[in-house]
């Protein structure tokens, strides 16, 4: 997951596009019942698809929760905050109907693949993930029941790529597996938010811990190539300049926020940074 800044005030959307927003959004408000309210969001999903190409565009179509690219294949417009119903709160007296003002409101999409927004089970490992309508808090009574609340208020659990300081929480084994980035016992909030996203948002997939460890394979051999090409830089050979620039640009490259799963490449290479044995190697792939 990397940290995505986005303007969505800025962002150039079908014609029409905000102001029907603001017709189905007081048409929501409008509604009798929640019966009614569902009835106008079932109509109207074609107004959040709309903007699909728009949001795939920012993230260079990749599932802004797992980083895996997302061509060819089915993609969703997860509502970050659920439309309709809180997985969380079935069981309880209170249920929730849904976060349904926030249907039709752009700031609520997060662009997603369809392993991390359904619920599925991976065939290989038996880990059942997805978000799904999931929308845990870290204490219940906070929840937003009403346009009027804030949103602020309610401290989620699920990591969000659109803030800075949740990304942060997620680190990598070498092996391609998340794993929250401080401990349970001297963070144990942090711990748990990192914890039940990854699980959430199916991030140790067999499928994209696979992804991980070929990315981890050709760094180790991109990293294997620059050393050897760094310790001949003396001897004048033009193609081994050459060489040498082309491994660096590789691993520049898959650091980039444009290039699939570059939050592990990031985690991973950063622990060469510091390892005398590449002292001067690969200074500039973190320029």
């Amino acid at each position: 997951m990397r940290h995505l800044d986005i303007d969505f005030t800025g962002l150039v959307l079908p014609q029409g596009w905000r102001e029907k927003t603001k017709e189905l959004s007081d048409s929501l408000i409008a509604a009798q019942d929640e019966k009614q309210r569902s009835e106008i969001i079932n109509k109207n999903q074609d107004h959040w698809k709309a903007v699909k190409p728009i949001l795939a565009s920012l993230f260079n179509h990749k599932c802004w929760y797992t980083e895996a690219p997302q061509q060819g294949t089915d993609v969703d417009i997860d509502h970050f905050r659920p439309k309709k119903r809180v997985q969380e709160t079935l069981a309880t007296a209170k249920q929730h109907d849904g976060y349904w003002w926030l249907a039709f409101n752009l700031q609520n999409y997060r662009y997603s693949c369809i392993v991390a927004n359904r619920r599925r089970t991976d065939v290989e490992t038996g880990m059942t993930g997805g978000k799904a309508d999931h929308f845990p808090l870290c204490d219940e009574s906070m929840r937003a029941r009403t346009p009027g609340c804030d949103l602020e208020a309610e401290q989620p659990i699920l990591l969000d790529p659109l803030k800075a300081t949740d990304v942060q929480l997620l680190q990598f084994k070498p092996d391609g597996e998340a794993m929250p980035r401080f401990s349970e016992k001297n963070h144990a909030r942090k711990f748990r938010r990192a914890d039940q996203s990854i699980v959430f948002y199916n991030l140790n997939h067999s499928d994209f811990v696979r992804c991980r460890i070929e990315l981890r394979d050709q760094i180790d051999s991109d990293v294997k190539a620059a050393k050897r090409y760094f310790n001949k830089l003396e001897t004048g050979d033009a193609d081994n300049d050459l060489a040498y620039e082309q491994a660096i640009c590789r691993l520049r490259k898959m650091r980039s926020k444009e290039a699939p799963f570059s939050s592990f490449c990031i985690a991973y290479l950063d622990d060469f940074r510091h390892k005398p044995a590449f002292e001067g190697v690969l200074d500039a792939v973190f320029l």
